[in-house]
């Protein structure tokens, strides 16, 4: 069913902890990574690291968007075993990241917790762990009421069960990006924020240099990882690259005693502990604004199977539909672009989930019960059309590379940055990129929905 209300975009504010930028944009550098979130910071990072010159053009402020606005888990439960490479590659990295970055990220962990009432999403999951026996990267397990309590007091009583990610772990959105881009900057990249790149170059095919609003970069070598807007500078090249948006709103509740230590999942949604004894909490619910992506891809999408485990609803907003139209078209490069309109994007807010939200957790952990919510705060996440993401190389186009439209953008993220660097410096992926390729879209390959 289509809603008419909300998915409308407002004037948007970061989140994120303030990072200092660069002042003189470099003639020319190895790589540019276009987009200042966890996926272009985590990038760029890794090739600081192996020596290579690499500029990061973020057209707002790092972390401003999806990144400094999810819900902090690294987690996996009752995801496609298509993605588990992937992610089990991932969780190692986030891990490590604290010390490697040498920053705090609030990391929180290892462990995650998915609470279940009733019997039935109790066996589905454990049916879904069965299923998952063999996969890497799956450190999970059912616990009982009796080991619910042992595991965390906090989480109070009343469990039918509930699915333990011994692996998982929470970090801090407002902090992540900002401190991985400060160590990318530490080891020799360079950072430009209210930087917009308003094209890529080309010369005999391949990738020559980008154009940004305060000047050229000569490169061979640029990396898409701009989130909501990455198929808009595909667009300009001539690429299709299908994806949706999905605005989805959480909140943070001040402090409160006796709250869980460890993060997870209710039947009411998600919840975080903040570094300051506040929480996290959002409903596992979204709105998918209606873009011509969508129509255009309508039939494939009701023909697959698209269960997931959130409440996901299209809605249509004229306004939100006509953006991403004119968005989506080519401006000459000494234009302002699209892209310096919009700094920050941020939904407006959803009618009624936060309440909705809160009150369900009150029900369900003894210490949110009255809580006081001290800010409300929207995001758009992304998704490839077949909710599986694009982590590859375009081989129409050498020397581009795309990092986009993974659901899950926060936990894959770590692995994918590293795999994009490795994919710039010619070295072999940890991980099978195959099923990420940007050509399934145009190839003719059949449509898969993965979970």
């Amino acid at each position: 069913m289509i809603e008419f209300r909300g998915c409308g975009i407002v004037p948007g504010v970061t989140r994120a902890l303030a990072v200092e930028s660069d002042r003189d944009v470099p003639a020319e550098a190895d790589a540019v990574v276009i987009g200042g979130g966890l996926l272009g910071c985590i990038t760029a990072l890794n090739l600081a690291e192996r020596g290579v010159s690499v500029v990061l053009c973020e057209k707002g402020a790092v972390a401003g968007e999806a990144s400094g606005r999810a819900a902090g888990l690294v987690e996996y439960e009752l995801l496609s075993p298509i993605k588990m490479e992937l992610i089990a590659c991932s969780i190692d990295l986030w891990h490590a990241m604290p010390e490697r970055v040498n920053g705090d990220i609030g990391y929180s962990g290892p462990g995650l917790v998915s609470l279940y009432r009733e019997e039935e999403p109790a066996e589905f999951a454990s049916a879904w762990l069965k299923d998952m026996r063999g996969q890497p990267g799956v450190d999970a397990h059912m616990i009982t009421e009796k080991e619910i309590k042992a595991l965390d007091a906090g989480l109070g009583s009343g469990w039918h069960g509930a699915l333990h990610q011994a692996n998982g772990a929470a970090i801090e959105p407002r902090l992540a990006a900002p401190a991985i881009a400060r160590a990318a900057r530490a080891r020799g990249a360079v950072l430009l924020q209210s930087c917009a790149v308003r094209s890529i170059e080309r010369h005999g095919g391949a990738v020559a240099g980008v154009i940004t609003e305060k000047g050229s970069i000569k490169t061979a070598n640029a990396v898409i990882a701009g989130g909501v807007w990455s198929p808009m500078l595909a667009a300009h090249l001539g690429l299709e690259l299908p994806q949706m948006m999905i605005f989805a709103e959480q909140c943070s509740i001040e402090p409160v005693a006796g709250g869980p230590a460890i993060s997870g999942m209710t039947p009411a949604g998600y919840y975080r502990r903040e570094p300051d004894g506040g929480y996290m909490l959002a409903a596992a619910a979204g709105r998918i604004p209606l873009t011509l992506s969508i129509v255009k891809n309508i039939r494939k999408l009701m023909a697959a199977s698209t269960d997931v485990d959130q409440d996901m609803r299209p809605a249509l907003n004229l306004r939100t539909f006509f953006w991403d139209i004119r968005a989506n078209r080519k401006r000459p490069a000494d234009r302002v672009s699209v892209f310096e309109e919009n700094r920050i994007l941020q939904p407006e807010p959803i009618p009624g989930i936060t309440d909705e939200a809160v009150a369900g957790m009150g029900q369900y952990i003894p210490a949110f019960a009255g809580c006081k919510v001290r800010e409300v705060y929207t995001g758009s996440l992304m998704s490839t059309i077949d909710n599986l993401g694009v982590i590859s190389p375009v081989g129409s186009i050498p020397g581009l590379y795309i990092g986009a439209g993974m659901l899950y953008g926060l936990t894959m993220s770590a692995a994918a940055g590293e795999a994009l660097a490795d994919m710039v410096t010619g070295e072999k992926p940890k991980f099978d990129i195959t099923p990420y390729r940007y050509e399934r879209f145009v190839d003719g390959s059949e449509f898969v929905f993965h979970p």
